[in-house]
């Protein structure tokens, strides 16, 4: 038998419990294995999980398809999703870029600069792409756009969904099966774990017997949620519409996003400073000399994530911005500070995660 799971595309099999697929009966009319089964009614953490190894094997077949390509990036994460193995696989295919997630940025968001700013994004890195779009897979949004864009873009021919893990690939099939389709339940496995798709799967939907087909995520090393235990991701995982935090700093003030990071400023004027984060997040704001002795009594305690648990295999690492103007600072996975003024800005930070600045996302 060599039929594939629904779920996460293993094929499936009743030989290896330990093994991606495995099923206790081989039976022509189940369709899922026993870890996608579990994952979606008891939301049960998955212990098999797709590799960066086994990502770039799918991937380097892809790329060499005559295919549609819809590159899924994370808009909460975007400098992070917009990864550039994905753009160097991608540079020379037909892209239909898509940030998801757009439910979590404020309903104030113009988000007709926000694909301005992607699409800035795309020439700096001379990316060539067929269209720039935005989505919400958790709340449906944009489906009707982004189906008409695949419509115009396909040309008879399959339409690949790739990009990192936890972007939401999965989610976003599921979203446009059911604003097109009768289809009420979700067709493949989701998970907030990095990993959940384990192979290609394909879906017919095209009445000339081409289909949609998600990939496995390519983990993000450089992701905090790689550091951090699942207890951590509810924390660190927004689950609705973000409300920016805003604070007038002066010179020597600090913000701590959790135990995470923590922002300290040298400033000779007033400026503003606005937090993009999980609601759940624990913010502090404190005088800069502070920071060492807070970090040292109170990491796992007031400042979580991390919980003191996870304290014990992470380090901390610096790096300085000077920041004129309006700018936008991204913490990989766990969101962003968008920053006005002139100021110098001293960041710790997880070891092996990565910190960048770009021009203000949010106009």
């Amino acid at each position: 038998m060599s039929s594939k799971c629904s779920g996460c595309g293993a094929i499936l099999q009743n030989q290896d419990p330990a093994k991606p697929g495995f099923i206790p009966t081989l039976d022509e009319n189940k369709k899922i294995c026993k870890r996608c089964f579990r994952l979606m009614h008891y939301n049960e953490l998955p212990k098999i999980v797709a590799t960066n190894k086994e990502y770039e094997k799918v991937i380097d077949s892809v790329v060499k398809k005559k295919a549609l390509m819809v590159f899924i990036i994370d808009i909460f994460a975007f400098k992070s999703t917009f990864h550039p193995m994905m753009i160097e696989r991608l540079k020379h295919k037909d892209v239909i870029l898509v940030a998801n997630k757009v439910d979590l940025l404020p309903k104030s968001t113009n988000f007709n600069h926000v694909i301005e700013w992607i699409s800035k994004e795309c020439q700096r890195k001379q990316f060539h792409v067929l269209a720039v779009g935005i989505c919400s897979a958790k709340k449906g949004v944009y489906m009707d756009e982004f189906i008409q864009t695949i419509d115009l873009a396909r040309r008879e021919r399959d339409v690949y969904f790739v990009g990192c893990a936890n972007v939401g690939k999965s989610s976003v099939i599921n979203a446009l099966l059911k604003r097109t389709t009768s289809l009420e339940k979700d067709a493949i496995a989701t998970s907030v774990i990095p990993g959940t798709t384990l192979n290609e799967i394909r879906i017919p939907y095209f009445e000339d017997n081409c289909a949609f087909i998600d990939t496995p995520g390519l983990i993000n090393e450089h992701d905090v949620l790689n550091q951090l235990l699942p207890v951590s991701y509810a924390t660190i995982l927004p689950k609705k519409e973000l409300k920016p935090v805003t604070y007038q700093i002066t010179d020597g003030n600090t913000i701590f996003l959790g135990g995470l990071a923590a922002l300290s400023f040298q400033t000779k004027e007033r400026i503003s400073v606005t937090v993009y984060a999980s609601n759940e997040l624990y913010l502090h704001r404190c005088k800069t000399e502070r920071v060492e002795p807070l970090f040292e009594t109170q990491l796992g305690k007031l400042l979580t994530p991390p919980t003191l648990d996870e304290i014990s295999n992470l380090k901390y690492t610096v790096k300085i911005f000077q920041i004129t103007g309006k700018k936008t600072i991204w913490f990989s996975g766990f969101g962003f500070v968008q920053i006005s003024g002139t100021v110098s800005v001293k960041i710790k930070y997880l070891e092996h995660t990565e910190v960048y600045v770009t021009d203000a996302i949010l106009g």
